[in-house]
């Protein structure tokens, strides 16, 4: 700074504190004192103002740029069998590239200095180089390296990606080539009946050089070190998906729902790296399968059509309960087995849908209530009464011969019907009339194809309740004829149901989904349930989350859980009480991250040379002009009231 700028500095800082103590405060002894304290306050100020940056340069931009894989795969052995890791192998290469600047890349890219490269550890779930990509180019990079193990999510995606922007790109292995087939997932359903054939699917993934893997792959699923089921299938492609299926028949002697761990294994061929060789599910194995339940107490053939057709629309199957005398019951089963009334009981428990065939007015009192409690029931009406549940009465039989016609009326069901041949039926054994009926009507009826119409099949809902009932009896007559009338009868009780079962939640509050890292665990509460706790144990049993609410919402969100398992303790109440369960949650790493993708060539991309200006960097000016003028302002405003001045 010059002697001009200085000395113009002190001059107009002693001119406004003259002026400001001179010709607008009080002429008071000792005010030539804090008059000077300002003058020089203000001269720091100024002065701090017209003094250059502590320091200046000009740089350009950066010539060495790394992209360093943080996925966890970079955590796999470099080769088979060797003591280094594919992450130490690129601590290596970078230690010899010395790069200006690192990004380490995976779920999202973050710059790193080459100084802390040991402390880095592959944590990342995804291998997503296309924004580490546009970072570096925006960070002023012409080229990059990348170094990766060559697993990578997007390749396509960021190598188009480099080609637009114009960034070379020279890609750096740390791992060698091995052929490899891997477990992908496992799915089996969550909920599963115990003596009844359950079915799952195992997912694999093979990649490498085709020519030395077997053409076969075998598989075993396990529970307890026990092996359940067995399968031989071909070996997918390299880079390409197949999928194995494997039947078991889950076993659960005691009363109470009891959870089991399936272990999907890969025997033959076996992974060299000894990572990808398995996956795992859980299954709770019960009396109920949380599908639909038919009891029928006034048993006709009925059953025999319908079970099957429930089976094959709603989840978790179906299964039939006929009344014998004396509270027992004939389970419909591949061995039919008279069972008692706590047997039915049980397998209603936690079932997406009730179905009665019976006269309402006739039922016993558990089953009414059961109707009145379950939020989804198709009642078949086979005699007059109060229909539980659905405020509905029943009342007849009408007279005459009752026969299906058109027009088919707006309901859930309507699409499915709209070309059905309604004259090709016969007429129905028996009608009730409804009332009121419910807001949606399936078919209606005529008597003798003439007059007015009643519903055969009538629909309704009260809030997250919904229920359907049948005004006609022995619809089964129409699925022994075949050929249309079999098809009207499909189409009727596939749209009901479809819509019945429509979001249904078995439990008052049933975990939706499988949570995965990243993803919260998602609770869908049903409505009636209130005083909802839940609590996350570890598996050190230790309390990792616990909320509760009172008038829980529809759906509640847990926390983002680390890798593990966790045990659920969820209770609430219901209608029938208070309700306590307990289910494990269990947090995998992704399973596809792990495996070897397809062979491919190391990437390598021409940088386009581009002219580029360097870029002048300033440092900021000192601060200490400024702290030590506030300290003066400070000085003179205490000496000001010591002399009288305000």
């Amino acid at each position: 700074m010059s002697v001009a700028v200085w000395l113009g500095c002190a001059l107009i800082a002693v001119v406004v504190a003259a002026w400001a103590y001179g010709a607008r405060e009080e002429r008071v002894a000792g005010r030539s004192a804090p008059a000077a304290i300002r003058a020089l306050a203000i001269f720091l100020i100024l002065g701090g103002l017209s003094l250059p940056s502590l320091g200046g340069r000009t740089v350009g931009a950066p010539t060495r740029v790394a992209l360093l894989d943080l996925s966890r795969s970079m955590s796999l052995p470099a080769r088979p069998g060797a003591a280094n890791t594919r992450l130490d192998s690129a601590r290596a290469e970078l230690r010899a590239l010395n790069p200006d600047r690192i990004y380490v890349f995976g779920d999202a890219p973050t710059p790193a200095r080459l100084d802390s490269i040991e402390g880095l550890t592959a944590t990342h779930d995804r291998s997503r180089l296309e924004p580490a990509i546009q970072a570096a180019r925006l960070g002023g990079a012409d080229s990059v390296w990348v170094i990766t193990d060559g697993d990578l999510l997007d390749r396509a995606e960021a190598l188009a990606a480099a080609q637009r922007l114009g960034l070379g790109v020279r890609e750096i292995r740390t791992s060698a080539e091995v052929a490899r087939v891997g477990v992908a997932d496992l799915r089996a359903p969550d909920r599963a009946r115990s003596g009844d054939t359950v079915r799952v699917t195992v997912e694999l993934v093979a990649g490498g050089d085709p020519t030395s893997l077997p053409d076969s792959v075998s598989v075993e699923l396990r529970h307890d070190d026990a092996v359940l089921a067995t399968a031989t299938a071909e070996r997918p492609a390299p880079g390409r998906t197949g999928r194995v299926e494997l039947s078991f028949v889950p076993s659960n002697p005691d009363d109470e729902p009891v959870w089991q761990r399936l272990e999907a294994v890969l025997v033959d061929p076996v992974d060299p790296l000894g990572v990808s060789d398995r996956a795992g599910a859980w299954v709770e194995v019960s009396e109920s399968a949380g599908g639909a339940v038919m009891i029928s107490t006034a048993p006709d053939w009925e059953a025999r059509f319908l079970v099957p057709a429930l089976g094959r629309l709603v989840l978790g199957g179906a299964h039939g309960f006929l009344r014998l005398q004396d509270g027992r019951y004939v389970e419909m089963s591949a061995g039919p087995r008279i069972v008692d009334e706590a047997r039915v009981r049980r397998a209603l428990r936690g079932s997406r849908l009730l179905v009665v065939q019976g006269a309402p007015e006739s039922l016993p009192g558990w089953l009414a209530t059961a109707m009145r409690n379950h939020s989804r029931v198709l009642t078949l009406a086979k005699g007059p009464g109060e229909v539980p549940g659905a405020g509905v009465r029943v009342s007849g039989p009408l007279p005459g011969e009752w026969y299906a016609t058109p027009p088919i009326p707006a309901s859930p069901a309507s699409g499915l019907l709209l070309e059905a041949d309604l004259d090709a039926l016969p007429p129905v054994r028996d009608l009730y009339a409804l009332d009121p009926p419910g807001r949606w009507t399936i078919l209606n009826a005529n008597r003798n194809r003439r007059g007015e119409g009643r519903p055969l099949l009538s629909a309704g809902e009260r809030g997250d309740r919904r229920w359907a009932v049948s005004a006609a009896s022995e619809w089964w007559r129409w699925a022994l004829r075949g050929g249309a009338p079999k098809r009207v009868y499909e189409a009727a009780f596939s749209g009901i149901v479809g819509w019945l079962v429509e979001g249904s939640t078995p439990q008052l509050a049933a975990l939706e989904g499988s949570p995965a890292v990243g993803r919260p665990p998602v609770w869908r509460v049903r409505p009636g349930a209130s005083d909802l706790e839940i609590t996350l144990l570890d598996d050190a049993g230790a309390e990792v989350w616990r909320e509760v609410w009172s008038d829980p919402p529809t759906r509640v969100t847990g926390p983002v859980l680390e890798l593990g398992t966790y045990e659920a303790r969820v209770k609430t109440t219901g209608p029938d009480g208070v309700v306590e369960f307990t289910r494990p949650i269990e947090i995998a790493p992704d399973a596809r991250e792990l495996l070897t993708g397809p062979q491919v060539a190391a990437a390598s991309i021409a940088p386009v040379v581009q002219a580029r200006s360097d870029v002048a960097v300033r440092a900021p000016r000192p601060v200490w002009p400024f702290v030590l003028a506030v300290a003066l302002l400070c000085v003179e405003w205490v000496w000001r009231h010591r002399i009288g001045l305000r």
